[in-house]
């Protein structure tokens, strides 16, 4: 059966919706031609069956549809349920509430609170999958040493013995149990890289055949898929036996070394097939990654990448990882594609590493190791320090590059100043964290959600956190100043202390050591 949906634009109408690695693209206006297929999630990110519209209106399916945007025409197709066309709301934030409470309620949860206060500290960009006791203890050093708080420590891929063979590395550590007691002595919470793929060579591998435990292909055979480690099987996730035996996996981690939890990577629908044969009958891939996604919520220390329709879960959902940019891939798509994550459901928001997680852009080109060889002075410092900005009022913010160890002392305290400015307003941010889990309530907010009909439907190089802070980080390389247009009401700039009347455009002074923030007057 075909269902299809046809419908116009309204008169100045956008869009917002489905992929969120796309969020930069966004949003879509009657000037767009293009289309969007959430059918096969093909994209490095969370993503959704929800689309929203300014003038509060919002489409919805069950399952994944292709949507042809012509102009003004909107022309939505699928082989596997209805969608449909909600209206009658006021504007964006009363039609994402409609959508949130009719078709992911929050499930009144949300990530330990620690990841919300403190930053984060990936060691990824450090070690790459050279993770080591000695080397991961020298980094949590460095982060004290510095100044900085303790927080959660995320160990990254190449601390296992091999992929589903999920030990330490004997020849890497000599005591893990030994390095996070002493970790968590330091401070910190130690959480560990995960993925559901499986090395043939595994000891378990032969009771996941006989189990039916791992993805088989089209003809009955074992699927095995290409990915950035390689190519290898993975698990099928409608077995509840997989499931069982990944959480055995994950409790004997936690009680045996003391891991507080995980960092749940791959897991992408473009690493399943629809026509995969699965323990379950009718699990495609977006429902695989949907399962794969779903183990995350045993844990209060948690982090995804990937998702589908995983609205309302007390989950961290992180941007995909971005390159040392200023442009598409880098630091300008973190405010629009972060905004659409909250539009999605996905509140808890982690705006990838500081200073870009793709690993490539901290490597030459001819290197033939994954260490990190490039010199500091090879890094572009004002695209450091912006990036600290822009995610220092984002949910979360996450370090991986040790910036805090540079010799450079703008960088080292740019890097420093902007935790402390995540300090001071994080009570503000896990309030808003708490009301998320109970309304749905974004907790970073773009300007036309907060502020409908003020004209600000397509701007995304500043945000709202909540209702009354508007964080306008500068974005563009050079610049030292930020200029913008305030919503109404009376607001003052946190850094020059000088008070606007909202509704006109203003010009502030930015230099390098400053992110530009403003709070409204509610008396």
């Amino acid at each position: 059966m075909k269902y299809k949906l046809t419908f116009n634009l309204l008169p100045g109408e956008v869009w917002y919706g489905a992929n969120i690695n796309d969020g930069y693209k966004l949003p879509i206006t009657e000037m767009s031609k293009t289309k969007t297929d959430t059918r096969y999630i093909s994209s490095y990110n969370q993503a959704s069956t929800l689309w929203l519209s300014s003038k509060g209106r919002y489409i919805w399916s069950d399952s994944g549809y292709l949507v042809k945007w012509n102009h003004s025409k909107v022309i939505c197709t699928s082989k596997k349920s209805e969608i449909k066309l909600y209206t009658g709301y006021n504007n964006l934030r009363d039609a994402y509430l409609a959508a949130s409470k009719a078709h992911f309620p929050f499930d009144g949860r949300l990530p330990n609170k620690m990841m919300f206060r403190t930053p984060q500290y990936c060691t990824w960009i450090h070690l790459a999958t050279n993770q080591n006791d000695d080397d991961i203890i020298d980094f949590a050093k460095g982060i004290l040493d510095a100044g900085m708080t303790a927080g959660e420590l995320i160990i990254d891929d190449g601390w296992q013995t091999d992929f589903g063979e999920w030990e330490f590395h004997p020849d890497k550590f000599k005591d893990p149990k030994a390095m996070i007691d002493k970790l968590h002595k330091m401070g910190f919470k130690v959480i560990l890289w995960i993925c559901p793929f499986v090395a043939p060579t595994v000891k378990d591998y032969s009771f996941m055949i006989k189990n039916q435990m791992l993805v088989r292909n089209r003809f009955g055979k074992i699927a095995c898929r290409t990915w950035w480690n390689g190519k290898h099987p993975l698990l099928d996730l409608s077995n509840p036996k997989s499931v069982e035996w990944f959480k055995a996996t994950a409790d004997r981690l936690m009680n045996d070394y003391g891991v507080d939890g995980f960092k749940q990577d791959a897991g992408d629908a473009y690493f399943y097939k629809d026509t995969d044969r699965t323990f379950r009958n009718s699990v495609d891939a977006n429902e695989q990654s949907y399962l794969w996604a779903e183990t995350a919520r045993e844990y209060e220390f948690n982090e995804l990448r990937a998702c589908f329709k995983g609205g309302g879960w007390g989950v961290t959902q992180r941007l995909a990882d971005k390159t040392h940019s200023w442009d598409k891939n880098g630091l300008n798509t973190l405010i629009p594609n972060a905004l659409l994550q909250g539009l999605c459901g996905y509140p808890y928001s982690c705006p990838d590493m500081i200073g870009g997680g793709e690993i490539s852009s901290f490597k030459h080109k001819n290197a033939d190791t994954f260490s990190i060889d490039k010199d500091e002075t090879e890094f572009d410092i004002e695209l450091l320090i912006r990036w600290c900005q822009c995610s220092a009022l984002m949910p979360m913010m996450q370090y991986s590059f040790a910036i805090w160890k540079m010799k450079n002392s703008t960088a080292r305290n740019a890097c420093i100043s902007c935790a402390e400015i995540h300090k001071k307003y994080s009570d503000i941010i896990i309030s808003l964290a708490e009301n998320a889990a109970k309304t749905g309530e974004p907790i970073i907010r773009s300007l036309d959600y907060q502020y409908p009909n003020q004209g600000y439907e397509k701007v995304n190089d500043m945000f709202m956190l909540g209702e009354n802070i508007l964080v306008a980080p500068v974005l563009k390389k050079g610049n030292r100043h930020k200029t913008l247009r305030l919503p109404n009401g009376k607001w003052r700039c946190v850094h020059n202390e000088t008070d606007y009347i909202g509704g006109q455009i203003i010009t502030v002074d930015a230099p390098l050591d400053v992110l530009p923030i403003f709070e409204k007057n509610t008396n």
